[in-house]
């Protein structure tokens, strides 16, 4: 009788145990997605972030950041370099997310120490790692099935862009700095991958990363369009109008585009816009030369 009471005893403490983990457990669910205090301290994050639904769960946001739609309009906005450390505390966040800029976590150990968790998303250079930033941000604050469920869409995007692509690859030149200080990009960085995707071939292929062409570079290599993403008045018109671009096939043949800076600049859900840009201006370029 004993041994039955001691066992039924023992069943009844391990079921209150397992009671008090699932209530613990549901309760750190809820914390971890519609409770979440967040701080994005970088546009791409933000952007990820809204895209899961999260867009109200963020307490503060870089300046670039405070221009993304759907961010919570009372968010305190802080310096995307230098953010106010004891401002941050008061606002008692959960989860920091940092990246470029705001990478040096060693500026965050009061929050740290505080129990706020700090992530570090580096910066991707390819589209795998755009796709693996939106599910890691996925993970830490509870949106894994929303994370993956992006990702599976961007990737069935980028395959119907790619099955569309029937022409030979059209070399490209892309400005993302105008002159006299010109930057732009060899192979291995996720934008080169973008046109890549959508029928175009690098004319600083040979190159790696991000780098500084010289205009004489870039003339001698004529690509046959040019894509631009500087931001300012009459972009465009500059580029057609420099000294010795005029025999450029791309000026010659009006192919010089631009494409919209953040779609094409930050690592974000968004690089499929940029994408569909690309795309139509290869299209409308392929179409023109016919």
């Amino acid at each position: 009788m004993k041994k039955f009471k001691l066992k039924s005893f023992a069943l009844l403490f391990l079921s209150l145990i397992l009671m008090v983990f699932i209530s613990c457990t549901d309760k750190i669910q809820n914390i971890s997605s519609e409770g979440l205090r967040i701080v994005s301290l970088i546009p791409s994050n933000t952007e990820i972030l809204v895209g899961l639904s999260l867009g109200e769960n963020i307490v503060a946001l870089d300046e670039y950041s405070a221009e993304v739609s759907g961010v919570n309009k009372n968010a305190q906005v802080f310096k995307i370099v230098d953010p106010n450390i004891e401002e941050l505390v008061k606002l008692d966040p959960d989860i920091i997310l940092i990246s470029g800029h705001s990478s040096d976590e060693s500026k965050y150990t009061e929050l740290k120490n505080a129990g706020v968790k700090i992530i570090n998303i580096e910066s991707p250079e390819t589209i795998q790692g755009i796709y693996d930033s939106i599910i890691l941000i996925g993970k830490e604050v509870g949106k894994e099935i929303e994370a993956n469920k992006m990702v599976e869409d961007l990737k069935v995007k980028v395959e119907e862009i790619k099955s569309k692509v029937k022409r030979e690859p059209i070399r490209f030149y892309f400005e993302i700095s105008q002159a006299p200080y010109l930057y732009s990009f060899g192979k291995n960085t996720f934008l080169n991958e973008m046109v890549e995707i959508c029928g175009g071939e690098n004319i600083f292929n040979n190159l790696e990363g991000w780098i500084a062409p010289s205009e004489e570079a870039i003339i001698n290599e004529n690509p046959q369009i040019i894509f631009t993403n500087v931001y300012t008045e009459n972009n465009i018109e500059e580029i057609k109008s420099r000294a010795g671009w005029e025999n450029v096939d791309a000026v010659k043949n009006n192919n010089v585009y631009y494409i919209d800076k953040n779609f094409s600049s930050r690592p974000s859900q968004f690089f499929i816009k940029g994408i569909d840009q690309i795309y139509s201006a290869i299209q409308n370029a392929s179409n023109e030369n016919k």
